[in-house]
């Protein structure tokens, strides 16, 4: 009672509050100068360990929500700036799936590359087998442009696409990029180029290449990606629908196609209802439960970055607006279903060196998680969360606690220059910005300047072109709850993320299950802020919720 007292007199002095580069965030932990406060926290945690529930039943759904570039430095950022959007310090709060009992390391390196690419990784957690840089859904027989061994039966790979739709499970792709972009490629496309969108692309490199379809085509006209139930993102200048006057040329058609007209055609063939939508007015105007097939595409290229989107309804929606009517679609098929969900421009905002832009299209990712999981059961769906790589931004020493993440170290006496720097920085990208004086190199003064907005381009150490600061090689973390989730345990190969989620749902190469069924019940429960108690093995403990963290007489604090 008297932690709850305290609590509701902190967070009567708190509220949301826009973040500026020179404010500083308070703690919202009264208690944590005491001994007694983490002395409670680490046994809370310890107790919830050696209580923690193992899942063996088969897994009816699979939702994997793949942050690109969302690497470990750009998840912990993001927590910070969670909490200081609600007027708190940040550091101790929790993304949601930071509190999912399970937690493994991926290894995300390409066959011939130190540091990875979206589509070599896309194929191995797609596939199960690892690839070659810029290859999708071919093996490592395929190198990058090789479009004859593309083509060869024995170098093409079935995804957990094609597993899931033989199982006779509906299947859907969410994402914040172009649908024909490396992740959601990765679901169904067999190519030695990520950059074969559309035909143009193809007939620039010209000869052998020539026979090989381009993604947009694959996605409409092959299976399994014809098939699938759901088919939410951007990319209707490579699928040669129309566009914006003003839209940015980068892979257009020239063979004249309206591939979503074909989709449509294609859908009425079979005698299937479906819907092609752009807007959110149109998403909302949909009848889902009469409505077999569903595409919308929301962007001429990628979706608008979160900090952009048109919030009307002849904008674009939300990615947690996207999610919500995928899995009311998905789940209407009795077998379950299988999603996968890209929050995209969390990349995208990495290679720009605009940290701002990346963390809130990763928080709005966090909000589509936390609307799925209440949208399922989660004691009978596997959720995963997951990066494809990480960027090369880091967090640098030594900010005081509660310092705007997206602000500066103002000062710091091992710094030589005596002027302040970025929190967050890049070992490369644009941000770069250096001059000579005439004896020695001089770099930006930061002094006065607001390094919170949206197109602020953080300090970087080596220079790049606009956009392409680089990805980072070190292991990736994969979150996991629900069904076989403990399986995610240790450093793993990247392609492991595949086979756990076939084998945790019964199908493609672990289609022979023998496992039970029907869940322990109360296992897991996702009704926010409530704790359900559980009697495991003769200990009882409190399980919290999925969405909330679990630290006794302080759930209220850290569930935001």
């Amino acid at each position: 009672m008297a932690t709850l007292t305290r609590f509701c007199a902190v967070m009567a002095t708190l509220m949301a509050v826009p973040v500026s580069s020179e404010r500083q965030f308070p703690s919202p932990v009264v208690d944590e100068n005491e001994s007694d406060y983490w002395y409670n926290l680490g046994k809370n945690e310890l107790e919830e360990a050696l209580a923690k529930p193992i899942l063996t039943n088969v897994a009816k759904n699979v939702i994997l929500f793949l942050g690109d570039g969302m690497g470990v430095t750009a998840g912990t950022a993001g927590r910070i700036l969670k909490g200081q959007k609600k007027g708190m310090s940040g550091e101790e709060g929790y993304l949601v799936w930071e509190r999912f009992p399970n937690v493994g390391l991926m290894k995300t390196y390409n066959l011939d590359k130190q540091v990875p690419d979206s589509a070599g990784t896309a194929t191995a957690y797609l596939t199960g087998v690892k690839a070659n840089y810029y290859t999708l859904g071919v093996n490592g027989k395929v190198k990058l442009g090789d479009c004859a061994a593309s083509l060869k039966p024995e170098n093409r790979l079935d995804s957990i696409l094609q597993w899931a739709q033989d199982a006779n499970k509906d299947t859907g792709v969410v994402t914040t990029a172009q649908v024909t972009h490396a992740t959601p490629a990765g679901l169904y496309a067999k190519s030695a180029s990520r950059k074969w969108q559309c035909d143009s692309k193809i007939m620039e490199v010209g000869g052998e290449a020539l026979k090989c379809k381009d993604i947009a085509r694959q996605l409409v006209e092959d299976e399994p990606a014809r098939n699938m139930k759901v088919i939410f993102g951007g990319g209707r200048q490579e699928m040669g629908a129309q566009v914006y006057p003003d839209a940015e040329e980068t892979c257009l058609r020239k063979d004249g196609r309206n591939l979503p007209k074909e989709w449509q055609n294609d859908k009425a063939a079979r005698g299937k209802t479906h819907a092609y939508v752009t807007t959110t007015r149109e998403l909302r105007s949909v009848n889902i439960d009469d409505t077999d097939y569903l595409m919308g595409l929301f962007g001429d290229i990628h979706v608008p970055y979160e900090v952009d989107r048109n919030v009307t309804l002849d904008g674009t929606p939300h990615l947690r607006e996207m999610v919500e009517v995928a899995i009311k679609r998905l789940r209407r098929n009795d077998n379950g279903f299988f999603l996968l969900v890209e929050g995209g421009r969390i990349d995208h905002g990495l290679h720009y060196g605009q940290p701002r832009r990346a963390l809130e299209e990763l928080l709005a990712m966090e909000e589509a998680v936390e609307a799925a999981m209440k949208m399922v059961n989660m004691e009978e769906t596997l959720m995963v969360i997951t990066a494809d790589h990480s960027h090369v931004m880091t967090i640098n020493g030594y900010p005081a606690r509660g310092n705007n993440i997206l602000g500066k170290v103002e000062f710091n006496e091992d710094v030589t220059d005596g002027m302040p720097y970025t929190t967050l920085m890049f070992t490369n990208g644009h941000g770069y910005n250096y001059t000579w004086n005439g004896e020695e190199v001089m770099r930006l003064n930061l002094t006065g300047i607001d390094t919170s907005g949206k197109n602020f381009e953080a300090l970087a150490g080596v220079p790049t072109h606009e956009g392409s600061e680089t990805h980072g090689g070190e292991d990736v973390a994969a979150y996991a709850i629900g069904p076989m989730s403990h399986l995610f345990h240790r450093v793993h190969e990247q392609n492991y993320v595949a086979h756990v989620m076939a084998y945790s749902s019964c199908i493609g190469p672990y289609s022979e299950c023998d496992r039970p069924v029907q869940a322990p019940k109360n296992v897991y429960t996702h009704i926010k802020g409530r704790q359900k108690p559980v009697v495991m093995s003769g200990v009882s403990v409190n399980v919290a919720s999925s969405v909330i963290v679990m630290v006794a007489g302080l759930l209220p604090l850290f569930r935001w």
